[in-house]
Protein backbone atom coordinates (compact mmCIF):
# COMPACT_ATOMS: atom_id res chain seq x y z
CA UNK A 1 0.00 0.00 0.00
CA UNK A 2 1.18 3.39 -0.51
CA UNK A 3 0.59 5.91 1.61
CA UNK A 4 1.23 9.83 -0.22
CA UNK A 5 1.61 12.48 1.96
CA UNK A 6 -0.89 15.21 -0.40
CA UNK A 7 -0.45 17.85 1.39
CA UNK A 8 3.25 17.88 0.93
CA UNK A 9 2.53 17.31 -2.96
CA UNK A 10 -0.02 20.21 -3.38
CA UNK A 11 2.39 23.05 -1.54
CA UNK A 12 5.07 22.09 -3.69
CA UNK A 13 2.94 21.75 -7.31
CA UNK A 14 1.62 25.25 -5.87
CA UNK A 15 5.28 26.50 -5.62
CA UNK A 16 6.17 25.10 -9.19
CA UNK A 17 3.35 26.47 -10.90
CA UNK A 18 3.72 29.67 -9.61
CA UNK A 19 7.73 29.46 -10.51
CA UNK A 20 6.30 28.48 -13.92
CA UNK A 21 3.64 31.25 -14.37
CA UNK A 22 6.30 33.68 -14.91
CA UNK A 23 7.66 32.71 -18.53
CA UNK A 24 4.17 32.08 -19.66
CA UNK A 25 3.58 35.58 -18.39
CA UNK A 26 6.41 37.33 -20.57
CA UNK A 27 5.87 35.08 -23.64
CA UNK A 28 1.94 35.78 -23.81
CA UNK A 29 2.52 39.60 -23.34
CA UNK A 30 5.62 39.50 -25.43
CA UNK A 31 4.48 41.50 -28.17
CA UNK A 32 1.83 44.27 -26.03
CA UNK A 33 2.22 47.46 -25.53
CA UNK A 34 5.00 48.64 -22.72
CA UNK A 35 1.91 49.76 -20.68
CA UNK A 36 0.59 46.48 -20.71
CA UNK A 37 3.94 44.45 -20.74
CA UNK A 38 5.56 45.53 -17.86
CA UNK A 39 3.14 45.60 -15.12
CA UNK A 40 2.76 41.95 -16.25
CA UNK A 41 5.86 41.28 -16.44
CA UNK A 42 6.27 42.92 -12.67
CA UNK A 43 3.68 40.87 -11.10
CA UNK A 44 4.75 37.71 -12.42
CA UNK A 45 8.01 38.33 -11.61
CA UNK A 46 7.05 38.76 -7.67
CA UNK A 47 5.15 35.38 -7.99
CA UNK A 48 7.40 33.30 -8.88
CA UNK A 49 9.89 34.65 -6.63
CA UNK A 50 7.31 34.23 -4.16
CA UNK A 51 7.27 30.51 -5.32
CA UNK A 52 10.89 30.20 -4.92
CA UNK A 53 10.73 31.45 -1.47
CA UNK A 54 8.30 28.86 -0.44
CA UNK A 55 10.52 25.94 -2.17
CA UNK A 56 13.28 27.29 -0.05
CA UNK A 57 11.81 27.50 2.88
CA UNK A 58 9.88 24.16 2.69
CA UNK A 59 13.42 22.89 2.03
CA UNK A 60 15.45 24.73 4.64
CA UNK A 61 13.21 24.61 7.60
CA UNK A 62 13.00 21.36 9.69
CA UNK A 63 9.91 19.27 8.95
CA UNK A 64 8.02 19.11 12.10
CA UNK A 65 5.40 15.71 10.75
CA UNK A 66 7.05 12.73 12.00
CA UNK A 67 5.20 9.34 11.13
CA UNK A 68 5.63 6.00 12.23
CA UNK A 69 5.26 2.51 10.01
CA UNK A 70 2.16 1.65 8.78
CA UNK A 71 0.15 -0.85 10.73
CA UNK A 72 -1.74 -3.07 8.24
CA UNK A 73 -5.27 -4.52 8.77
CA UNK A 74 -4.86 -8.49 8.84
CA UNK A 75 -6.27 -8.50 5.25
CA UNK A 76 -3.41 -5.93 4.38
CA UNK A 77 -6.36 -3.78 2.18
CA UNK A 78 -5.88 -0.97 5.08
CA UNK A 79 -3.47 0.43 7.20
CA UNK A 80 -2.84 2.93 10.27
CA UNK A 81 -0.12 4.91 11.14
CA UNK A 82 0.59 7.53 14.36
CA UNK A 83 0.96 11.02 13.29
CA UNK A 84 3.44 13.40 15.77
CA UNK A 85 3.23 17.26 15.10
CA UNK A 86 5.77 19.08 17.33
CA UNK A 87 5.89 22.87 15.97
CA UNK A 88 8.41 23.22 18.98
CA UNK A 89 8.19 27.05 19.55
CA UNK A 90 5.90 28.11 17.15
CA UNK A 91 3.63 26.33 18.90
CA UNK A 92 1.37 23.42 18.98
CA UNK A 93 2.49 19.52 19.04
CA UNK A 94 -0.29 16.49 18.89
CA UNK A 95 -0.82 13.33 18.48
CA UNK A 96 -3.08 11.68 15.87
CA UNK A 97 -3.67 8.29 14.22
CA UNK A 98 -4.73 8.19 10.70
CA UNK A 99 -6.11 5.30 8.54
CA UNK A 100 -5.59 4.67 4.89
CA UNK A 101 -8.38 2.87 2.72
CA UNK A 102 -7.97 2.44 -1.15
CA UNK A 103 -4.51 1.52 -1.71
CA UNK A 104 -3.22 4.93 0.72
CA UNK A 105 -5.17 7.61 -1.47
CA UNK A 106 -7.95 8.31 0.93
CA UNK A 107 -7.73 8.50 4.67
CA UNK A 108 -9.01 9.94 7.75
CA UNK A 109 -8.01 10.78 11.00
CA UNK A 110 -9.59 8.51 13.57
CA UNK A 111 -7.85 9.79 17.30
CA UNK A 112 -6.40 13.07 18.09
CA UNK A 113 -4.51 13.57 21.03
CA UNK A 114 -1.69 15.19 23.41
CA UNK A 115 1.60 15.30 21.90
CA UNK A 116 3.27 11.55 22.38
CA UNK A 117 -0.21 10.05 24.27
CA UNK A 118 0.60 7.00 21.86
CA UNK A 119 3.04 5.02 20.18
CA UNK A 120 2.89 2.89 17.23
CA UNK A 121 2.82 -0.13 19.60
CA UNK A 122 -0.55 1.06 20.84
CA UNK A 123 -2.26 0.62 17.48
CA UNK A 124 -3.46 -2.63 17.32
CA UNK A 125 -5.75 -4.18 14.76
CA UNK A 126 -8.02 -6.69 16.71
CA UNK A 127 -10.18 -7.49 12.96
CA UNK A 128 -10.45 -6.37 9.83
CA UNK A 129 -13.23 -3.71 10.97
CA UNK A 130 -11.88 -3.48 14.11
CA UNK A 131 -9.07 -0.85 15.66
CA UNK A 132 -7.85 -1.02 19.24
CA UNK A 133 -5.96 2.40 20.53
CA UNK A 134 -4.15 2.67 23.78
CA UNK A 135 -3.18 5.83 25.20
CA UNK A 136 -1.47 7.83 28.32
CA UNK A 137 -3.22 11.07 28.09
CA UNK A 138 -5.84 13.10 27.48
CA UNK A 139 -7.80 12.47 23.88
CA UNK A 140 -9.94 15.22 21.71
CA UNK A 141 -11.10 12.57 19.42
CA UNK A 142 -12.01 9.33 18.82
CA UNK A 143 -13.77 7.95 15.92
CA UNK A 144 -15.01 5.31 13.28
CA UNK A 145 -13.91 5.25 10.01
CA UNK A 146 -14.44 3.76 6.24
CA UNK A 147 -16.40 0.96 8.42
CA UNK A 148 -13.90 0.43 10.95
CA UNK A 149 -15.14 0.34 14.39
CA UNK A 150 -12.23 2.25 16.25
CA UNK A 151 -11.89 2.06 20.20
CA UNK A 152 -9.84 4.21 22.54
CA UNK A 153 -8.41 2.55 25.65
CA UNK A 154 -7.34 4.64 28.58
CA UNK A 155 -4.02 3.79 29.95
CA UNK A 156 -3.61 4.47 33.74
CA UNK A 157 -0.20 4.85 34.92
Amino acid sequence: MLLVEWWLIRRISGALLMIAVAPLCFWIVREQRCAIRLPVQLVSSLIALCGALFLLFISVFPNPNSYSGPIYSPNRTMAARVFDYNASGFGGADTSVEIFTSRGFRSEVVFYGEFKSLAAENVRWRSDSELEITFERESRVCRSAFGVNVRCVIRHP
